[in-house]
């Protein structure tokens, strides 16, 4: 069973490559998720069977500190987190699960079978009234992690890699962690042909609503007083929608094969700086600004490490203006990574 974390949709995308290769090998997948991820998953995966496993949804608020939000939500997200654990335990049993493998689903653990955990975030990142409570709130996270076998981390273990101090630790939590190497749905379609309708801006939508909606508000608005030639991925699987003003066409959703057609052949890229994003983005060698989520500090320290190495342009998206962001992403030189997938096969293999 292959369960991805439900914020947004970039923990389903890339645990592509993961499911690929179990295919591969014979080896029956059950797609365990829910909301969108689970979407995307049925329909890039139609032969695999599926179950729902819900899980907390945060909601980023248009205002107010989102720390104080999280913090007020901790005892239902304590409760949806067992009711999940609960379902894994009764589901292993009643669909013959022989192991599963999570991304950042630290409750879906068990003493029945293997599991393994997958993040890319093994330092806790926090920020105002919860700055002081890191350590804390690291602690108990690293106890939800060691109830797994394994833990696998989708980056390269040393210099170059994409995470930075997300993953790259003094003290690793208490079980085997192993760096897998970037994983992509697109690393298979690297050389695909530019695609046939080229636009000069592609713009992709991510993450929890509001701020999904505000993102992409704040971009459609700004594009419409340019000349641009704009495309808006809403990031919507499961809806098949399409909508022209003016220069800018918003889509719902790309198949695998088109949205890297549409990330290669733009000229310019924007998007959230969420890890699977910059994962696909590499893979591709695409250039791109990124604006991370308010008030979501793991996406504020990956856009601001990379601008400080050159990499990737990046503004906050309350000062965030279009025309003068993309004069400044030409003087940034992106990133170009390769992943032959042997580390991963090796972890698959070992966990067979």
């Amino acid at each position: 069973m292959v369960c991805p974390m439900d914020w947004g949709l970039g923990h389903a995308t890339r645990v592509v490559p993961i499911i690929e290769l179990l295919l591969a090998k014979k080896i029956k997948v059950i797609l365990g998720a829910d909301n969108k991820p689970l979407e995307f998953l049925r329909a890039r995966f139609p032969q695999c069977d599926w179950v729902r496993i819900p899980g907390y949804q945060p909601f980023y608020q248009k205002k107010g500190l989102l720390a104080l939000k999280i913090t007020s939500d901790l005892p239902k997200m304590y409760t949806e987190s067992r009711k999940a654990h609960d379902l894994l335990e009764k589901l292993i049993d009643e669909l013959g699960v022989d192991s599963v493998i999570s991304d950042n689903r630290y409750e879906l653990w068990s003493d029945k079978v293997p599991t393994v955990f997958m993040t890319h975030q093994l330092r806790i990142m926090t920020q105002g009234v919860l700055a002081a409570t890191q350590t804390a709130i690291q602690k108990v996270l690293y106890g939800f992690i060691e109830k797994h076998d394994e833990i696998w981390v989708p980056d390269f273990a040393g210099e170059p890699n994409l995470s930075g101090e997300l993953s790259h630790v003094k003290k690793f939590p208490g079980k085997e962690v192993f760096f897998i190497g970037p994983l992509s749905r697109f690393q298979k379609l690297k050389n695909i042909q530019l695609a046939t309708k080229q636009y000069d801006l592609l713009c992709i939508m991510s993450g929890p609503e509001p701020q999904r909606s505000l993102f992409e508000e704040m971009l459609v608005k700004q594009a419409l007083e340019t000349s641009y030639k704009t495309l808006v991925l809403s990031g919507k699987p499961g809806e098949n929608s399409r909508l022209q003003k003016n220069n800018v066409e918003i889509r719902s959703h790309a198949s695998d094969e088109e949205m890297a057609a549409l990330i290669k052949s733009a000229k310019y890229v924007i998007s959230r700086s969420g890890y699977t994003t910059v994962m696909d983005l590499a893979t591709l060698g695409k250039k791109a600004v990124f604006i991370p989520t308010p008030q979501q500090p793991e996406q504020e320290y990956l856009a601001k490490l990379y601008k400080s190495k050159g990499l990737y342009f990046m503004q906050p998206q309350s000062k965030f203006r279009l025309e003068s962001a993309l004069m400044q992403a030409d003087k940034f030189t992106g990133l170009k990574i390769d992943n032959n997938y042997k580390l991963l096969n090796q972890r698959i293999d070992n966990l067979l």
